[in-house]
């Protein structure tokens, strides 16, 4: 969140079913929280939940894209001279 922004809210309308307006107010209510805040807490865990995702894929494809390059340095000759330091 870029510093500027810190504080700052903006409205974000959706429409939804009754019936999940129903079950999530039932939910925030059970939880002792307004709607509002029973949504956005489910928001931020969501966005988060997605960055950890992305996070580990991009990990994910570095491990795929490097372990090639890494097993052929490993086996090659001139590193065969550090099996021996063990």
């Amino acid at each position: 969140m870029r510093t500027q922004d810190k504080g700052r809210k903006v409205r974000l309308s959706i429409e939804v079913e009754p019936e999940l307006h129903r079950r999530v107010k039932i939910a925030a209510t059970e939880r002792d929280m307004t709607m509002r805040d029973y949504v956005v807490r489910l928001l931020e865990g969501v966005a988060a939940e997605e960055a950890s995702r992305k996070d580990d894929g991009e990990a994910a494809d570095l491990a795929r894209v490097s372990a090639p390059v890494f097993a052929r340095d490993w086996e090659s000759e001139e590193d065969s001279v550090y099996d021996e330091l063990s």
